[in-house]
Order: structure tokens, then sequence, then C-alpha cells
């Protein structure tokens, strides 16, 4: 397999940035995950009860799919406590610069990002509408739309961060690229089914639409750009621009009005667009072309000896 020479900061292009006390980054990679979920709803239900009428009552479901300022802030919240945390635990843990979130590539990786992101929707969404699936209704520009665009900032960052920058990152080199990509596919898409209304089922779609593009979108620059950027637009794109529920979850309003319509097979049923085998036929290309592109750079990497240093 091809490899690639560090330079004297001991990264560059697909290479790896030298690790130290992995198990150590890890579990606190998922104390950070599970803190920025409690900052996105804490933050969300505070800002909920001060800007509601005193006898306005929602779930937290609710609130992080309603209009306002609620779900906006609490997402944001989330985000901004995923990167601190990140730059903190790899500066002071692994006593490295936080090279995942550095670099002058920072601006073409996320606008490689979001254009494949968006790409991948907007295809399948085209196709869908030429089959009479996906119907529109109309265009419509509210506030709401801030809500469907947030379900892409705010989740993308957070899950990038722990997924990506952490659960991928240190499998990498401990198991080799190709082991730890299948591990955190896995991962990943199961810990969407739990909150998906699909249920189990979901973990399949979400893992043949989603987690391979995503390690793989890390795997080929070894930084978060990409695929905060591409995670970002996929969701965005599906919630605030074609109206359709992100792994089955409600997501606010949209920019065009619309629905699918057909069989389950089709719309994804519970799940939505992710669900659709349409979608899951052009993320899967487009996860291949990924994946070639990574062979012939040589990115996929073998495993590093030691487990801590």
């Amino acid at each position: 397999m091809a490899t690639v020479t560090p330079n004297r900061d001991g990264v560059r292009g697909g290479a790896r940035p030298p690790e130290r006390r992995r198990v150590v980054q890890l579990i606190l990679g998922v104390v950070l995950y599970a803190l920025c979920q409690l900052a996105v709803t804490v933050a969300a239900v505070l800002v909920f009860a001060a800007t509601s009428s005193g006898e306005a009552s929602a779930t937290v479901g609710e609130v992080l799919a309603g209009d306002g300022p609620a779900p906006v802030i609490g997402f944001a919240v989330g985000a901004v406590v995923a990167i601190i945390g990140f730059l903190l635990i790899v500066r002071l843990v692994s006593r490295r610069p936080p090279r995942e979130l550095m670099g002058p590539r920072a601006a073409p990786e996320i606008g490689w990002g979001l254009l494949i992101g968006f790409g991948i929707v907007a295809l399948s969404m085209g196709i869908l509408g030429v089959l009479g699936v996906y119907q529109p209704h109309g265009i419509s520009l509210t506030s709401g739309i801030l809500t469907g665009l947030m379900v892409g900032v705010g989740p993308a960052v957070v899950e990038e961060v722990f997924f990506r920058g952490f659960l991928l990152r240190l499998l990498d080199g401990w198991l080799g690229s190709w082991p730890a990509l299948l591990i955190t596919s896995v991962v990943f898409a199961l810990v969407h089914s739990l909150s998906s209304p699909a249920g189990p089922i979901a973990a399949v779609f979400v893992f043949l639409s989603a987690s391979l593009i995503l390690n793989l979108a890390y795997l080929l620059t070894r930084r978060l750009w990409l695929p905060i950027a591409l995670h970002l637009a996929f969701n965005a794109t599906q919630s605030a621009v074609f109206g359709l529920n992100v792994s089955g979850n409600e997501s606010g309003d949209s920019l065009i009005t619309g629905q699918l319509t057909g069989p389950d097979l089709l719309t994804g049923g519970a799940l939505g667009g992710e669900g659709s085998v349409v979608l899951v036929a052009v993320a899967l290309l487009t996860g291949i072309a990924m994946a070639v592109i990574a062979v012939r750079r040589g990115a996929m990497l073998p495993a590093e000896r030691a487990l801590v240093r």
C-alpha cells in the first residue's frame, strides 16, 4: 500500500498526526459527546422557556424541531462546546496542535463538502421528482428555515467531532484505516437508529447513505473540514431546502414545500429521504468514488503498532 511521507510536523496529505494517550482521548471524547447533547437540550429549553408564554409547553423533541430561537441557539451552543472541547483535549492530552481544525485547505475542503452533500440530496430529489415521488408544492421564505439549517450545522459539528475527530481518528491508528472505517460506520448508524422513529432498520440505511461517505471524507484529508461540511449540507439540504425529515425526525420549515408519496422503497417510509433506495444508491456511488480516490492517494493506512504512547 502506498504511503505518504510526513513533514517535520508529522503530517502531510493522508498521513496521520502523531498521537499520545489514545485511550484517554477516546474516553474524554465520549464524555464530550454526552456534554454536547446535554448543552443542546439545556440551551434550547432555557431559550424556549424565556421566549414563550407561561402556559406554553412542549417536549424536548418539539422544542428542537420548532420555530423560533430555541433550536437555533441550542444547536449553536452544542457546536461551540464540541469545537472547544476537541481543541482542549487534543492540545492537553495528545499534546500536539489540533491539525484536524487547522490548515490552509479549510476553505476548499468546506466548499467541496458543501457541494457533495448538496449534490447527493439534490440529485436524488431530482430523480424522485421525475418519478413523481417527490412532489413540490411551492417555495417560501420563513424564519423556520433557520431551524432546518441548524439541524445541519449543530449535529454536523457535534457528531463529526466525536465520530470522526475521536472515534475514527483513534481507531485508524490502532487498527488501520479499513477496520476503523467499518467499525465507525456501524457505530454511527446504530447510534442514529436509537433516535429514529424507523427503529433498527434505520441503521442499515444510515450506514449505506451517510456513514461510509463521512468516514471517507475524513480519511481523505485527516481533517474535519470536509466531513463537517458534507454532513452539514447533507442534513440541511434535506431539511431546509426540500422539507424532508432527517433520519425520520421533523426539522422545521423549508425553502421548498414538498412531500414524498409512493412506496416506502422510494419514499424511505418512516425514515424519510435517507431511506429511499434512490438516495442510498446516489450516496453509495459517491462513496465508491471517494474510496477509489482514497486508495489511489495512499490515504488508507495500516495500523500503527502502539496503542498508547
